[in-house]
């Protein structure tokens, strides 16, 4: 591609991804009538963090990780404690990281010589983007983790690892994909030396946070801790917040299991395994916010390929919040916005089935599961003389178990 159409397309892609930006800041404007929620403004109204400009974890506690109240005290300081002030400021932000995200996937995408159409279906038009785009720091952990990656398959593993803490610093969640990445590097001592880089910002922040606030780690990861279910489609198997421990033991069983069958798989594609654990994260997660979304719709993109099941994927999540307030109870089984999240559930796990099979060059679950006739036939039509069982048996074989003998035999394996 010819270096003045290459800045075309990146100025196009640019133009459009301001564009969508600038709706997800209009919808959720706090000035304007019949805004939509958005927790960057709710943080605003719920406590004096930012009215009265407290330091977040040494003043006041807050539920984010580090990276992401320090975002939220910048702009209260810009602010001044007003609101619009103060949004503006936040908006500000998380658009420079988004701005960085859809570099970095474009980057990606043109190294990997895809098209650029799925840039544009999933990280700049798509529903998630716009709604919920400019609402939490979801945007901001999802850029500094494709980033981090991007530059980890170059080799860079310092850079990437500085890269990933920085991201566990603002979401936590890309802790899953350390194990798989550490894989990834040849040698033990690459591997510690990834691992202190990765580990060893997150853990000074954390301990200097601790050392000035002794409370800091219950009010800040214990919190969530805490939380009942929410939008995880297992609410239905536990109807009653009595039985919600239960069902977080039955969540993280289940999330162990699928991150260890992914990590078992010999996936060749980082960026496709990175999805699939992201997806398994979100469907054993007891807490599933639409905004969480963000985080596989990049990697979709770069998949190059468009899952049948995002059709009704996308419509479902953003329908969450746009029904959240209209519910009496919007966290009972039952209620649309869960009825809702238990759709998505469904789309996500049919949309992890198919981008995987697809990969793996599968057509269908049948294909995959078992022989079909027309395989025995071709496999019978090629060895003409292995089947004569009424004519020629072996010696000491029944005529089934010779059958069985020659019929075309299935491996279902994760490996390939």
């Amino acid at each position: 591609m010819g270096s003045r159409r290459l800045n075309g397309w990146i100025a196009l892609i640019l133009a459009l991804a301001v564009s969508s930006y600038a709706l997800s800041y209009v919808i959720h404007f706090p000035d304007i009538p019949g805004n939509i929620y958005s927790d960057i403004v709710s943080f605003y109204f719920r406590d004096p963090l930012i009215k009265d400009v407290k330091i977040p974890y040494i003043e006041l506690d807050f539920e984010y990780p580090p990276l992401a109240g320090l975002m939220v005290y910048l702009a209260a300081v810009i602010g001044r404690g007003e609101l619009v002030p103060y949004y503006i400021a936040i908006s500000t932000m998380l658009f420079v990281f988004y701005i960085v995200l859809v570099l970095t996937v474009t980057m990606i995408l043109l190294e990997r010589s895809c098209s650029k159409l799925y840039l544009f279906i999933f990280l700049i038009f798509a529903p998630s983007i716009i709604v919920y785009g400019n609402y939490n720091f979801d945007i901001a952990f999802t850029a500094l983790l494709m980033l981090s990656i991007w530059i980890f398959e170059k080799g860079k593993l310092r850079t990437s690892a500085l890269l990933f803490s920085a991201a566990m610093l603002t979401k936590l969640v890309n802790v899953i994909l350390l194990p798989f990445l550490l894989l990834r590097i040849q040698g033990w001592k690459r591997r510690a030396y990834y691992l202190l880089y990765a580990i060893l910002p997150f853990t000074i922040v954390n301990l200097v946070l601790l050392f000035l606030n002794p409370k800091f780690i219950d009010g800040t990861y214990f919190y969530h801790a805490r939380w009942g279910l929410e939008n995880a489609w297992y609410v239905y198997l536990f109807p009653s917040p009595d039985s919600w421990n239960a069902a977080k033991i039955f969540g993280a069983l289940l999330m162990a299991y699928g991150l260890i069958k992914v990590y078992l798989c010999e996936v060749r594609d980082i960026y496709l395994e990175s999805f699939m654990l992201l997806s398994v994260f979100l469907l054993a997660s007891y807490i599933f916010t639409p905004q969480m979304v963000i985080f596989i719709l990049p990697f979709l993109a770069i998949l190059n390929y468009f899952p049948t099941a995002f059709i009704a994927f996308e419509p479902a999540n953003v329908g969450i919040i746009l029904t959240w307030f209209l519910a009496e109870n919007p966290i009972a089984p039952g209620s649309m916005p869960q009825n809702l999240a238990l759709i998505r559930a469904i789309a996500l796990f049919f949309m992890l089935i198919e981008v995987y099979f697809r990969y793996r060059g599968t057509r269908s679950f049948r294909e995959y599961f078992m022989p079909t006739v027309k395989q025995a036939i071709q496999t019978t039509e090629a060895n003409p003389n292995t089947i004569r069982v009424s004519q020629e048996r072996t010696p000491g074989t029944t005529p089934p178990e010779q059958v069985l003998r020659h019929k075309a035999r299935i491996q279902i394996s994760c490996h390939q």
